[in-house]
């Protein structure tokens, strides 16, 4: 390629998704994981925060669960603060109960008939991969789930981790396979892929093929409209390569505009007797996380200066290596001074599809319809 340097401000912020902003609205447009699984037992209800805004979510008794409005609409309590019967919710402040719908049934202190004039917002939520998925955006959602489950038999598994930034660096950075041979090369997690690839891109239907050719090896990686990244990865750290290299969806669902919650899930392919030494490695690894603290405590010490990036020592050592590099470029990364070359295609590519769809979206024009990956179209190593 004859230019290596490229030009890449775009009149829109891409990094910012509360409501109003341009690329808050385009997010809207897709489902957006919101929750593992397993962390909403039935008959709970919790809080969350997504893009700068605040909504409630509760599991029913049968099972179901539901996003809706953050408080009540009579006098403002957390809805979350309430109590669940059925599939319903009642709030706690004075006991008027919602459907799952949004439209409220009933007030035990105001007059037949009330009720009916009544609704909070509610917005549709469904599950995937074990994870809450939920739909914030004007009319019907988008076709559902998002992406398909991987085709391989084993062990699926979720994590979550809050990181302290802009939820777009994240994403950038999971594009990036280039900084996988300086960033993880301490420690030695990523061995087999330290040699500097030839990166390609191209956008497809469902968002993005990546591509990292190393010699006759290519790695194929996936990036999935408008937020998560499929690719293969090292073993899990601590478990001495038990499960081998993993199928990950990673995806980077904003919390506000300075911070944002990693949604890690993982097909590890084992089974049977294999997939019972895995679960007590497996066991045995997140106690030891468990004494070493949060990933990002540590990280913010690194960023800090208080601890050297060569010292760090955690049991997650790459996803303490990837919050210090990715938080420490600040809350908002300034990017109006960057130098992006060739290594950078990808970031490049993605960020001018995304300026295009936000200037017709601006403009009043059709955006691309978006449409869920294909099942035969999965990531692979490329050694």
């Amino acid at each position: 390629m004859d230019t290596i340097e490229r030009d890449t401000r775009t009149e829109f912020d891409l990094a910012r998704t509360g409501p109003g902003t341009a690329m808050g609205r385009f997010m809207r447009r897709f489902w957006m994981p919101v929750m593992r699984s397993e962390d909403l037992p039935k008959g709970h209800a919790k809080p969350i925060r997504i893009m700068s805004e605040d909504f409630a979510l509760y599991r029913g008794e049968s099972g179901q669960a539901q996003v809706i409005d953050y408080r009540c609409p009579h006098r403002g309590a957390q809805m979350h603060l309430g109590w669940v019967e059925g599939d319903d919710i009642r709030c706690v402040y004075h006991g008027w109960k919602f459907e799952c719908g949004g439209q409220c049934i009933e007030q035990p202190a105001e007059e037949p008939g009330f009720a009916r004039k009544v609704r909070i917002g509610s917005y549709p939520t469904r599950e995937h991969l074990g994870l809450v998925f939920a739909y914030f955006g004007e009319g019907a959602p988008p076709p559902f789930p998002p992406y398909p489950a991987p085709q391989a038999e084993g062990l699926i598994e979720n994590q979550t981790q809050f990181v302290p930034c802009n939820w777009l660096q994240c994403f950038e950075n999971s594009m990036d396979e280039v900084h996988v041979a300086f960033v993880h090369r301490i420690g030695g997690s990523h061995s087999g892929i330290y040699d500097l690839p030839e990166i390609g891109a191209e956008e497809t239907d469902w968002g993005m093929l990546r591509t990292g050719a190393r010699g006759n090896e290519l790695r194929l990686s996936l990036h999935y409209m408008p937020n998560c990244t499929r690719v293969i990865v090292p073993p899990m750290a601590g478990l001495d390569g038990v499960g081998g290299w993993r199928e990950l969806y990673l995806a980077f669902t904003p919390i506000d505009d300075e911070t944002n919650r990693w949604f890690i899930t993982n097909l590890v392919g084992v089974t049977g007797a294999a997939k019972d030494s895995y679960l007590e490695k497996r066991a045995q690894y997140y106690a030891k996380r468990a004494d070493a603290g949060p990933a990002e405590e540590l990280a913010r010490e690194v960023i800090d200066g208080r601890v050297r990036f060569q010292e760090i020592d955690h049991p997650d050592r790459v996803r303490v290596q990837d919050i210090a590099v990715q938080a420490g470029q600040g809350p908002i990364a300034d990017r109006s001074n960057e130098r992006l070359g060739r290594s950078d295609l990808a970031i490049i590519l993605w960020r001018k599809i995304l300026e295009r769809e936000l200037r017709a979206m601006e403009e009043g024009r059709p955006l691309k319809e978006w449409t869920p990956a294909p099942a035969d179209v999965v990531p692979t190593l490329g050694f």
